[in-house]
């Protein structure tokens, strides 16, 4: 948890897929959540993605993105949050 709250914002927008999901533990998603409220940027990305995903669970009553898609976004956004050289 403590790692969680050192992490800057670009490195958290790697979390916002799993975030979104509700994939995350319970006291990294309070953290989440507790940023989200007191960043602007990092509020409009997280909006952003909201207003897809409901965008595209619109597409198709049933429809899920592929697994490959998935890997993907996450290891662009983990690739996104890493700290440049």
């Amino acid at each position: 948890m403590k790692e969680l709250e050192k992490l800057s914002c670009r490195r958290r927008v790697a979390l916002l897929c799993d975030y979104l999901d509700g994939e995350l533990p319970a006291a990294s998603r309070r953290l989440v959540a507790a940023h989200r409220r007191s960043c602007l940027p990092c509020a409009q990305v997280l909006a952003s993605l909201e207003r897809t995903v409901r965008a595209l669970k619109g597409l198709r009553g049933d429809a899920k993105p592929p697994a490959a898609s998935r890997r993907t976004l996450k290891t662009a956004l983990a690739r996104a949050a890493r700290p440049r050289r």
